[in-house]
């Protein structure tokens, strides 16, 4: 009785001394990364940079205050007499050449440049989720899958067993079904370790600190367009607007080069005390003035730096059509790929199914001596081929989807 007590407690034991495995979602991974991921951290600071610079680009535009104190002591005679410094100034640009338009476009391109580069961002470490979720929920019915292939072949290689033994099967047949079930214990095994490391890789996605998760769930997906005009989407890829940004960058540093060639225009004025008694009229200095400066010549630096903004232009230009023509055929080949990873995830599942039925009838067939085990093995191959096919499709979908997404600048994140 003792014994008999042990034995149904070890199980058990055993269950509890393993590591428990901590349950995840797509949304708890999600949310994970959303509060840790390092390269959407850091676009998003740098969006915040952008956005007090393009603040900030307009303060050219409001006149400049200035106040300063002093002390000072002079010797008239014998006697250093201390005299007290003040003085407020104000200064106000009136024209500078369209320079502070041009400071304050650059600015505007940065900002736009920064918000389609998180965009961009956040659809990288989307698809880079959605597929590390799509890997780990595949390792992991891929284990399912491959338990239960091997328990088909044990009870295939019982089956030929028994009919070798009776003599209606010969011995090529039943070493062969022993070899697919020491092939189909391999393969259970590699899948058990590629679980790991699909848990593992999902884990160092997520930013979670334990390495021991399972998911659960599936992926949120939706279905393809059956059209889309990729002319339109392009648009609104990321990588068309930054682009796009930084054109009117260039545009903008071509226009502050010209503005050296603009004459500047300045009001200011200046109210001063110098002295020990304020209320004498003769210690107080009140200036107002407005200058213009004609730029004449600065040693063809201002020359230099027009003829640099100008290939910069084109520069830009020419690098946006590059751009734009390998977004369009990447929207393109994504949402094909898209639309076809449905369609085979369906071919396949109703392949496994019809392959599921025929295996059953083939296995009565072969048990009644009805079939050739050649052809029962056939049969049979195909049949776990189609298991294997259907399950690699669902993951793939996932990842299509995922990448579809990611060309698009469409991320899991706010």
């Amino acid at each position: 009785m003792f014994r008999t007590a042990i034995l149904l407690l070890m199980p058990a034991v055993v269950h509890a001394a393993l590591p428990l495995a901590n349950p995840v979602t797509f949304e708890s991974c999600r949310m994970s990364v959303a509060a840790s991921n390092p390269d959407l951290l850091s676009a998003q600071e740098s969006l915040r940079s952008q956005e007090e610079l393009a603040a900030g680009s307009y303060s050219a535009f409001f006149p400049s205050v200035n106040a300063s104190l002093g002390m000072t002591r002079t010797s008239p005679g014998r006697t250093l007499e201390p005299q007290a410094l003040s003085s407020l100034g104000v200064s106000y640009n009136l024209f500078s050449g369209f320079r502070d338009r041009a400071r304050v476009r650059s600015a505007r391109a940065n900002l736009e440049i920064s918000r389609a580069s998180l965009d961009s961002v956040r659809a990288k470490v989307s698809f880079q989720l959605r597929q590390a979720f799509a890997q780990a929920l595949y390792a992991k019915e891929n284990v399912v899958l491959t338990r239960a292939i091997r328990e088909r072949r044990a009870q295939n290689e019982r089956l030929v067993r028994a009919q070798y033994e009776s003599g209606r099967e010969n011995e090529g047949s039943y070493q062969f079904s022993k070899g697919l079930l020491e092939q189909a214990e391999y393969d259970e095994r590699v899948a058990r370790d590629q679980e790991v490391i699909a848990a593992q890789n999902l884990s160092h996605v997520a930013g979670f600190d334990s390495t021991s998760i399972l998911v659960e769930g599936d992926v949120p997906v939706s279905a393809p367009p059956a059209e889309a005009d990729a002319t339109k989407l392009l648009v609104l890829t990321p990588a068309h607007r930054i682009q796009t940004a930084r054109i009117e960058l260039a545009d903008a540093q071509f226009e502050s080069a010209r503005s050296g060639f603009i004459p500047s225009l300045d009001l200011s004025g200046n109210l001063s005390y110098l002295g020990t008694r304020p209320t004498l009229e003769e210690n107080r200095s009140l200036g107002i003035g407005i200058t213009l400066t004609i730029p004449l010549f600065s040693g063809l630096s201002t020359f230099r730096d027009l003829r640099s903004a100008g290939a910069l232009q084109e520069s830009a230009i020419q690098n946006k059509v590059s751009v734009d023509f390998e977004t369009l055929s990447g929207l393109r080949q994504a949402l094909f790929t898209f639309q076809q990873s449905i369609q085979k995830l369906k071919v396949d599942t109703n392949l496994k199914n019809a392959a599921t039925i025929r295996a059953t009838i083939a296995r009565k067939r072969y048990n009644h001596g009805l079939l050739m085990f050649e052809q029962w093995d056939i049969i049979e191959t195909d049949l776990i081929n189609r298991q294997k096919n259907a399950l690699a499709s669902k993951r793939d979908r996932i990842i299509a989807e995922g990448a579809y997404r990611q060309i698009q600048g469409l991320g899991d994140f706010p």
